[in-house]
Protein backbone atom coordinates (compact mmCIF):
# COMPACT_ATOMS: atom_id res chain seq x y z
CA UNK A 1 0.00 0.00 0.00
CA UNK A 2 2.53 2.35 0.73
CA UNK A 3 4.26 1.50 -2.66
CA UNK A 4 1.14 2.49 -4.08
CA UNK A 5 1.09 5.75 -2.03
CA UNK A 6 4.74 6.89 -2.84
CA UNK A 7 4.57 5.62 -6.75
CA UNK A 8 1.28 8.14 -6.76
CA UNK A 9 3.16 10.92 -5.18
CA UNK A 10 6.27 10.64 -6.75
CA UNK A 11 4.34 10.40 -10.23
CA UNK A 12 2.29 13.69 -9.47
CA UNK A 13 5.40 15.65 -8.21
CA UNK A 14 6.63 14.47 -11.51
CA UNK A 15 4.15 15.96 -13.18
CA UNK A 16 3.81 19.32 -11.75
CA UNK A 17 7.83 19.95 -12.03
CA UNK A 18 6.98 19.50 -15.91
CA UNK A 19 4.22 22.12 -16.41
CA UNK A 20 5.86 24.09 -13.91
CA UNK A 21 8.63 24.50 -15.67
CA UNK A 22 6.63 24.85 -19.28
CA UNK A 23 5.09 27.42 -17.63
CA UNK A 24 1.65 27.76 -16.54
CA UNK A 25 0.59 28.71 -20.79
CA UNK A 26 0.55 26.71 -23.97
CA UNK A 27 3.65 27.48 -26.01
CA UNK A 28 2.15 30.29 -28.28
CA UNK A 29 2.15 29.45 -32.50
CA UNK A 30 4.38 31.09 -34.53
CA UNK A 31 3.78 33.62 -37.50
CA UNK A 32 5.37 32.82 -40.96
CA UNK A 33 5.16 36.43 -43.32
CA UNK A 34 2.67 35.40 -46.49
CA UNK A 35 2.69 38.56 -48.30
CA UNK A 36 1.96 42.14 -48.52
CA UNK A 37 -1.33 43.70 -50.82
CA UNK A 38 -1.29 46.99 -51.97
CA UNK A 39 -4.97 48.07 -52.88
CA UNK A 40 -6.68 51.01 -54.33
CA UNK A 41 -10.26 51.62 -53.94
CA UNK A 42 -12.94 53.37 -55.67
CA UNK A 43 -15.99 55.59 -54.91
CA UNK A 44 -17.52 54.67 -52.01
CA UNK A 45 -21.22 54.04 -51.74
CA UNK A 46 -22.86 55.20 -48.15
CA UNK A 47 -25.55 53.00 -47.52
CA UNK A 48 -26.34 54.84 -44.63
CA UNK A 49 -27.43 54.38 -40.93
CA UNK A 50 -29.27 50.54 -40.09
CA UNK A 51 -29.64 48.95 -37.10
CA UNK A 52 -26.33 47.99 -36.89
CA UNK A 53 -24.62 51.13 -37.73
CA UNK A 54 -23.48 52.83 -40.27
CA UNK A 55 -22.51 51.09 -43.28
CA UNK A 56 -20.42 52.08 -46.77
CA UNK A 57 -19.58 50.12 -49.55
CA UNK A 58 -16.20 50.46 -51.29
CA UNK A 59 -15.44 48.62 -54.29
CA UNK A 60 -12.01 47.36 -54.98
CA UNK A 61 -10.35 48.67 -57.92
CA UNK A 62 -6.97 47.16 -58.36
CA UNK A 63 -4.26 45.76 -56.08
CA UNK A 64 -0.80 43.88 -56.73
CA UNK A 65 0.60 41.29 -53.42
CA UNK A 66 3.85 40.24 -53.17
CA UNK A 67 5.55 37.49 -50.67
CA UNK A 68 7.81 34.43 -50.75
CA UNK A 69 5.30 32.30 -52.41
CA UNK A 70 2.49 34.60 -53.95
CA UNK A 71 2.58 37.24 -56.35
CA UNK A 72 -0.10 38.88 -58.50
CA UNK A 73 -2.58 41.71 -59.29
CA UNK A 74 -6.05 41.98 -56.96
CA UNK A 75 -8.68 41.85 -59.74
CA UNK A 76 -11.50 44.95 -59.59
CA UNK A 77 -14.18 42.51 -58.21
CA UNK A 78 -15.24 42.68 -54.73
CA UNK A 79 -14.78 45.43 -52.13
CA UNK A 80 -15.08 46.38 -48.48
CA UNK A 81 -19.29 45.83 -47.34
CA UNK A 82 -17.68 48.11 -43.63
CA UNK A 83 -19.79 49.19 -40.64
CA UNK A 84 -18.94 52.29 -38.60
CA UNK A 85 -20.96 51.40 -34.79
CA UNK A 86 -21.94 53.88 -32.35
CA UNK A 87 -18.66 53.92 -30.45
CA UNK A 88 -17.09 54.59 -33.94
CA UNK A 89 -15.54 51.30 -34.31
CA UNK A 90 -15.04 50.27 -38.06
CA UNK A 91 -15.35 46.45 -38.91
CA UNK A 92 -14.37 45.30 -42.10
CA UNK A 93 -16.05 42.70 -44.52
CA UNK A 94 -13.94 42.25 -47.26
CA UNK A 95 -13.60 40.07 -50.57
CA UNK A 96 -10.47 39.86 -52.76
CA UNK A 97 -9.95 38.53 -55.76
CA UNK A 98 -6.44 37.72 -56.31
CA UNK A 99 -4.78 36.58 -59.76
CA UNK A 100 -1.23 34.90 -59.05
CA UNK A 101 1.17 35.63 -61.84
CA UNK A 102 1.38 31.80 -62.81
CA UNK A 103 -2.66 32.57 -63.97
CA UNK A 104 -4.48 30.98 -60.13
CA UNK A 105 -7.14 32.57 -58.63
CA UNK A 106 -7.36 32.48 -55.28
CA UNK A 107 -10.75 33.98 -53.35
CA UNK A 108 -9.43 36.13 -49.96
CA UNK A 109 -12.29 36.54 -47.16
CA UNK A 110 -11.41 39.36 -44.47
CA UNK A 111 -12.91 40.81 -41.21
CA UNK A 112 -11.69 42.56 -38.51
CA UNK A 113 -12.04 46.29 -36.68
CA UNK A 114 -10.33 49.33 -36.18
CA UNK A 115 -8.18 49.00 -32.99
CA UNK A 116 -9.14 51.21 -30.07
CA UNK A 117 -6.75 54.08 -28.87
CA UNK A 118 -5.39 54.12 -32.82
CA UNK A 119 -6.08 57.04 -34.93
CA UNK A 120 -8.76 54.63 -36.97
CA UNK A 121 -5.98 54.31 -39.66
CA UNK A 122 -5.06 50.95 -38.79
CA UNK A 123 -6.88 47.68 -38.57
CA UNK A 124 -6.10 44.09 -37.86
CA UNK A 125 -7.96 41.67 -39.70
CA UNK A 126 -8.02 37.58 -40.53
CA UNK A 127 -8.08 36.32 -43.30
CA UNK A 128 -9.37 33.30 -44.83
CA UNK A 129 -8.65 31.62 -48.95
CA UNK A 130 -10.69 29.88 -51.03
CA UNK A 131 -8.61 28.27 -54.34
CA UNK A 132 -9.31 25.11 -56.57
CA UNK A 133 -5.66 25.75 -57.35
CA UNK A 134 -3.10 22.63 -56.97
CA UNK A 135 -0.29 24.86 -56.67
CA UNK A 136 -2.53 27.37 -54.18
CA UNK A 137 -4.38 24.44 -52.46
CA UNK A 138 -2.64 24.61 -49.20
CA UNK A 139 -4.08 28.34 -48.72
CA UNK A 140 -7.57 26.58 -47.83
CA UNK A 141 -6.54 25.56 -44.69
CA UNK A 142 -4.23 28.66 -43.95
CA UNK A 143 -4.79 30.75 -40.11
CA UNK A 144 -3.67 34.27 -41.48
CA UNK A 145 -3.54 37.29 -39.40
CA UNK A 146 -2.97 41.05 -40.75
CA UNK A 147 -2.89 44.80 -39.89
CA UNK A 148 -4.53 47.29 -42.25
CA UNK A 149 -3.01 50.32 -42.57
CA UNK A 150 -4.80 53.24 -44.93
CA UNK A 151 -2.27 54.92 -46.79
CA UNK A 152 -4.66 57.60 -48.45
CA UNK A 153 -7.99 58.04 -49.01
CA UNK A 154 -8.24 55.36 -51.92
CA UNK A 155 -5.20 53.30 -50.68
CA UNK A 156 -4.06 50.68 -48.27
CA UNK A 157 -1.88 48.03 -47.46
CA UNK A 158 -2.21 44.69 -45.45
CA UNK A 159 0.92 43.16 -43.89
CA UNK A 160 -0.13 39.72 -43.55
CA UNK A 161 1.30 36.44 -41.81
CA UNK A 162 -0.20 32.76 -41.42
CA UNK A 163 -0.17 30.93 -38.22
CA UNK A 164 2.73 27.98 -37.65
CA UNK A 165 2.71 25.43 -35.33
CA UNK A 166 4.57 25.93 -32.10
Amino acid sequence: MKFTIFSTLASILAVSSVASAAGPYPKAPGLQYLYTVNITGGEPALVGPGPRGFRISVPIVKGAFSGPKLKGTVLPIGGDWALIDNNGTVVQDVRQTFKTDDGAIIQVFETGSTQPGRDGSEAWVRLTYETGSEKYYWLNSVVAIGILRLVSNSDLTIDTWMMTAP
